[in-house]
């Protein structure tokens, strides 16, 4: 099954940047009607704008996705603007790239609180319009959730303790509500990207400080992300890995665990050989 975008409404969070605004530019050009969620005000009302002078239907609408009445004004003014719903895409997120031993609980908590909890309930906002979707269709289109996971929801990765936890805990959540849904008539699809480039990690890292070796500045380009989820929704790929580190990570983790758990053990030894910690940050305590 392809699904067709041209026309079809489509709320998108965490919009105003990176994978988002990228995901957004291609949305636009396949025809599909925004509803743009960030809370960046600003870069997100330039980039409806833009969308909107290449002709593309765009609104941008501020909204703090941990606030449960943001979360309802959201779907309520995307379908009182387009007078329908046919597609939400879960992409806003935040990481801490750092070790759980020198983390807090309010990392923690923030994390869990966009990556997972903001996710799920705007899909039970979201969800009667989405059933709306598919009976007025009636099969000629199914209406879909979109999550952008990540690769650290199938594989734990050291330094990202939180930001696996939230990950693993919203892809079983999408194959948790994937066949419930399936008999409505709504697809429920995932995508997991690897560690994806970004200019402003400090605007995308609650935590910088992670002692595993990672190349930021040669990881995965967002746009290449961002296609990945508009080939996913047209498609219909319930889930799917974004790049090639990502894919054979995935490999990896399911063809051969124990020699995952070694490397990844190694390159923490490695980055602490390179890196050794002072006695008194932990480096050999009790030694």
């Amino acid at each position: 099954m392809r699904r067709e975008l041209r026309g079809r409404v489509i709320l998108l969070t965490g919009a105003s940047r990176g994978i988002g605004r990228y995901t957004a530019e291609r949305l636009a050009q396949r025809g599909a009607k925004l509803a743009l969620a960030a809370r960046s005000r600003e870069e997100l009302e330039t980039l409806a704008q833009q969308l909107r002078q290449t002709g593309a239907e765009a609104i941008a609408l501020p909204t703090d996705l941990t606030d449960a009445e943001q979360r309802r004004n959201l779907v309520h003014a995307t379908v009182a603007h387009f007078g329908a719903l046919d597609v939400l895409v879960n992409n806003a997120g935040v990481a801490s790239f750092g070790e759980f031993a020198t983390s807090t609980p309010e990392v923690l908590r923030k994390i869990v609180e966009l990556n997972f909890y903001a996710a799920v309930e705007m899909i039970r906002e979201a969800l009667p319009h989405l059933k709306q979707s598919a009976t007025r269709h009636r099969g000629a289109f199914r209406p879909a959730i979109l999550n952008v996971a990540s690769i650290c929801g199938r594989r734990g990765i050291p330094s990202f303790p939180e930001h696996c936890g939230s990950k693993f805990a919203i892809v079983g959540f999408s194959e948790a509500i994937r066949n419930e849904l399936a008999i409505e008539g709504i697809d429920v699809l995932v995508v997991l990207p690897g560690l994806v480039r970004a200019d402003d990690l400090e605007k995308h890292m609650l935590r910088n400080e992670g002692r595993i070796a990672l190349d930021f500045q040669g990881a995965q380009p967002p746009d290449e992300v961002a296609e990945v989820i508009v080939q996913a929704l047209i498609r219909n790929r319930k889930e799917v890995t974004a790049g090639r580190v990502a894919w054979w990570l995935h490999l990896g983790q399911r063809l051969a665990p124990r020699v995952m758990n070694w490397a990844m053990a190694y390159k923490v030894r490695k980055y602490d050989e390179m890196h050794p910690l002072p006695r008194s940050l932990g480096g050999n305590v009790g030694k």
